[in-house]
């Protein structure tokens, strides 16, 4: 097996808080291409201080960094959007513009391809969609403390092709499943949609990342089906057990479920339901060393599934930032490889600064509303 596969699923995940000015300005989803005239910061604050929290508790840890950006929106009471895209605070000062807000960066599943290779860490940083192209920075600046706080030299790449990160990376055993979207087939039974990762995108990330061409399984999404961690995500069975692809055969165009069915043996393959896939994210899973955090309302049966396997499970309620956003625990983390150094009493743990990030959610507004004239004329899809 590729030594990068293998170490790929680390104890150390990389976590991105939601900023504060939480709206859903892109809509290139089937969530949020709803156009939400209220959101709460502080709720989808709270979600994804519960994404920490199952990650420490299943043994993991979440590495982040807080960020200056955000500190106009904090201590202000409530948001108001107007149609302009001006950000203004609850006495009417205006405190930033939407245009300038990453909305998207709590989704870190989009973040890069990280390889360990000895003393070198290497990062392939992605190519995402147009409202989020402004995000490098955040990578680039933690990867370099991350590099620091290990002693490690730091190595970076750029994806010239469209490639949304790690969200379409599935790596299972020895083999890999890439998804992508091609313009007719992802959006062949709905109006034309924003397309996402491309073939080329993938091919050069297993490329970047020393893959060899015999362990890739390629496969193409169909609407709703953005990202491959919308369709499945891959686990590694307490005690030892063969590896597992969690999947839902039909969020894959044609007949490439069949295709990474025989690739990788049906016996590898725990089916998911469509209402659990499209209705409750199921397959934004994420696995923390033995146990796994699932989206609330997942069913029984699912959850089950896991339990069968040796796995524990964590519900985490996401109706906030995901119920709007679109995804789950899956979205809002990236692993970091196995192996990789970071001090125990690194500020870059959220073990380290747990009760300062609890402590920061009374700063964030408990409301943001939207003037329904600012989605006027701006396309969703």
């Amino acid at each position: 097996m590729s030594e990068v596969l293998r170490d790929l699923h680390g104890p150390l995940l990389v976590v991105r808080p939601p900023v504060p000015a939480t709206v859903n300005k892109a809509g290139v989803n089937y969530k949020s291409e709803v156009t939400h005239l209220e959101y709460s910061p502080r709720g989808a604050y709270d979600e994804w201080l519960a994404i920490c929290e199952g990650i420490l508790a299943f043994g993991g840890d979440a590495i982040f960094d807080f960020e200056e950006e955000d500190e106009p929106f904090l201590d202000v009471g409530e948001l108001r959007l107007e149609r302009d895209g001006t950000i203004r605070a609850e006495d009417g000062r205006a405190v930033g513009h939407m245009d300038e807000v990453s909305t998207g960066r709590v989704f870190t599943a989009n973040g890069p391809w990280v390889v360990l290779e000895g003393n070198r860490l290497r990062a392939l940083l992605p190519n995402l969609v147009w409202h989020r192209r402004n995000e490098h920075w955040y990578y680039r600046r933690l990867l370099s403390r991350i590099a620091e706080a290990g002693g490690y030299e730091l190595e970076l790449d750029a994806n010239p092709h469209a490639w949304e990160g790690m969200a379409d990376v599935a790596a299972v055993g020895d083999r890999v499943v890439l998804t992508y979207t091609i313009r007719g087939h992802y959006d062949q039974h709905t109006s034309p949609k924003t397309l996402r990762s491309t073939r080329e995108g993938v091919a050069y990330a297993a490329d970047f990342a020393g893959i060899p061409e015999e362990a890739r399984i390629y496969a193409e999404l169909v609407y709703p089906h953005f990202h491959g961690d919308t369709v499945h995500f891959s686990v590694r069975p307490p005690g030892g057990g063969a590896p597992k692809l969690v999947h839902y055969p039909g969020g894959l165009w044609g007949d490439h479920h069949q295709q990474v069915k025989e690739a990788l043996g049906g016996d590898a393959i725990v089916p998911i339901g469509r209402e659990d896939a499209v209705e409750a994210y199921a397959g934004n899973s994420r696995q923390v060393e033995g146990g796994v955090l699932v989206p609330e309302g997942t069913s029984e049966a699912f959850t089950s599934a896991l339990e069968a396997l040796g796995f524990s499970i964590r519900r985490i309620a996401l109706y906030e930032l995901f119920g709007k956003a679109g995804g789950g625990p899956a979205c809002a983390t990236l692993y970091l490889p196995r192996g990789l150094r970071i001090p125990a009493d690194s500020p870059l743990r959220y073990s380290v600064r747990r009760e300062e990030a609890r402590r920061r959610r009374e700063r964030l507004p408990e409301r943001l509303l939207v003037d329904p004239a600012y989605f006027e004329g701006k396309p969703r899809g």
